[in-house]
Formats: structure tokens, sequence, C-alpha cells
């Protein structure tokens, strides 16, 4: 099995143009005297050309950190370079983004997606001058796909955890057997019967070639607090020596495998809260499996149905905020992903908010 990764390389096309006595605001220049580039490169106390290629250098990253290979691309084996082009203005924003040139596979659209981020993550431009006179000038950014075999193994936190197996990891006796030896391992803190506490709590665990069982990700989608976190991870290492150890290439190797766990309130006062979150929890699947089959004005109805009886469940907010990111209703993904975040404290939406954010404004405005 290959896993890929996208390699981008950027350089500015500039054409060619016979200088005027005056300087025309209005005209969009395709080079100027001074080029436009990022603007804390260009507030850099250094020569010009060492200015353009620390602009090179910051958008490079840039686009490396944003930019997603579409899957459709990858499986055609589609490679090939993308040109953007996209104006700077002398307010320091760009606008006109446009595909110059497509290779297919979904590509342009996302080169053409990461581009158009660089304003709303701030991404702010110097720019450039005719005669000292800001101007409109013209830029073209080809990006490159370039599929390539990478390890197979992802670097997570310091820790090596392998994605491509002769042998998966498994429980033993299957997953039938890990979803008893948790329930019989994981405790429902006692003071949650008070308030009748419930939600699911989601490990990522390492399982190490040795069979020891580590922790690396944990998401509490209730936001349940530590009590009920430090139960989902005492749960999770007590399956240490239970698992049938992940193989590659004849060896045994360190892989990870995802817990979910529901937290239940045992005092028989919560019976009714209990009912509405195994309610909710169905519904919700419902509502995703709709979505994927097509049904999608339907399946975010089910969604919004379940989030009415859990308002602060994270499951169903990341569910109904990215089916409405799908949709491009970018209103509905910004509210439900901003929750999200402040609930889970997740970090993977970072770059993502700020775009769909600007994106609701602008057709808010419209």
């Amino acid at each position: 099995m290959k896993i890929f990764y996208t390699s981008l390389f950027l350089f500015f096309t500039v054409f060619a143009f016979g200088q005027t006595e005056t300087v025309d605001t209005s005209k969009v220049y395709p080079v100027a005297e001074y080029m436009p580039m990022v603007s804390n490169c260009a507030a850099w106390d250094t020569t010009y050309q060492m200015q353009r290629q620390c602009s090179q250098d910051v958008l490079l990253k840039f686009i490396y950190a944003n930019v997603n290979y579409p899957d459709s691309a990858r499986m055609q084996g589609i490679e090939g370079t993308v040109v953007i082009s996209f104006v700077v203005n002398p307010d320091s924003l760009i606008s006109d983004v446009k595909i110059v040139r497509d290779i297919g596979g979904g590509c342009g659209d996302a080169a053409l997606q990461v581009i158009s981020a660089l304003n709303p993550l701030g991404l702010k431009w110097a720019p450039g001058k005719q005669k000292g006179v800001p101007v409109k000038v013209s830029m073209n950014i080809p990006v490159k796909f370039k599929i390539k075999e990478v390890p197979p193994y992802d670097i997570i936190q310091g820790d090596t955890v392998y994605n491509t197996f002769d042998k998966a990891l498994a429980f033993k006796g299957g997953d039938a057997a890990m979803s008893e030896f948790i329930a019989k391992n994981l405790k429902y803190p006692a003071a949650g019967n008070d308030s009748c506490s419930i939600g699911t709590v989601e490990v990522k665990a390492l399982v190490e070639k040795d069979g020891v069982v580590r922790i690396l990700e944990m998401n509490d989608y209730s936001g349940l607090g530590m009590d009920y976190q430090f139960e989902a991870i005492s749960a999770t290492t007590a399956t240490a020596n239970q698992w049938d150890i992940a193989e590659y290439k004849g060896q045994k190797v360190p892989a990870a495998y995802a817990i979910r766990m529901d937290f239940k309130p045992t005092s028989a006062a919560c019976k009714a809260r209990i009912s509405d979150f195994d309610k909710a929890q169905q519904i919700a699947v419902e509502g995703s499996t709709l979505y994927n089959s097509g049904q999608k004005e339907a399946g975010i109805a089910k969604l919004s149905e379940a989030l009415a009886l859990f308002p602060n469940n994270g499951e169903f907010l990341n569910a109904r905020g990215n089916a409405y990111l799908d949709m491009q209703n970018y209103l509905g993904a910004c509210e439900d992903l901003t929750k999200l975040k402040e609930i889970l404290l997740v970090t993977w939406v970072d770059n993502l908010l700020p775009v769909i954010c600007k994106q609701a404004e602008a057709k808010a405005e419209k």
C-alpha cells in the first residue's frame, strides 16, 4: 500500500513590460518595479532580493501546511503543476484568485482553496509599487503535485506509529471481547450521579511491540472532566497484553487503536437521562447514514434532532459541522466547529476555522 504526500514548488512568473511616465492606479500590472511580498519579509531590514526570497519561503511553508492532495487525484495517479493567479491590491489584500492551469482530479480546486485562504489566515502582503506608488500587481503561483512513496508509519508526538501492516492490530477475541473487557474495567465516577453526567470519551491507544499500552490522544466529547478522563485512561491501559500485535514485513510493530467509551450514571434517578442519551446516539447514527447515502437534508435534520437533546455533544457537533462544510453552509459549519473547539480544546480546527468563519461573514454581507 502506498501512502502519498504533496510536494510543492513555488515561484513567481513575471512578464516584462514597457515603462510609462505616469502611474495608472486602476491598472493591474503584470510586473512592478517593487513586487508584492509577504509584509513581514518586506519589513526585514536587508536587500530587496533577500526580502523576495523570504517571501517565497514563507509562502511555501504556508502552502505545505495547508494544501491537501485530493484523494481522487492520488487514486488516479494524477501528478503535475497547477497554476493559480491572483492580484495583490494596494490595500495589501488579494483578489481575483483564478485557476490558470489545472491537471484534474480536484488538484486545481485544492490549490485554489489554499491560495484563497491567504487573507483569512492573516498572511498579509506589502503591495507592489510603481514609481513609489502602490499599484495592483498580478501574481502567478505554480503548485506542483507529486506522488511519492513515504514510510509505512507516522511520527506522533515522538512515537513511531505504523499505518501499513501485513497483519493489523486486533484485540484478542475481537471487538465484542474488547467491549466486554472495557465494560468490566471502566468505572463511573460516583459523584457524577448527582448531576446524571453522561457522555463519551474516545482514547487513541498506542499498543507497543511488547504489548504495553500507552495513550496517544484523548477526546472528551461531552466535556465530562478529569475524573472521567482518568477512568478512561485506566481502562485503556488495563488492556495491556490483551492484543494480537500488528506486524509489518514479518516484524511486530507499534500501532494505534481508537477505543470509544460511554460513561453512564448508575443511579436509578438518571434513567430518563440515559434513555435520552441512547436515543440521541441512535438518531445521530441515522443522520450520518442518511447524509453519506446522499440524503443530505434528511441527514442534517437527524443530526440537529440529536443536538436538540444534547447541544454540547462534540461527536454530534463534529458530524453536523463537517456536513455543513461539505454543503458550503459556512455559517452552520463556523458555529458548530467553533463550539466543538471550545468543548474539546482541539487544535486540528485552528487553521480551518478562520477560513470557514470568514466565508460565513462574506456570505452574510452579500
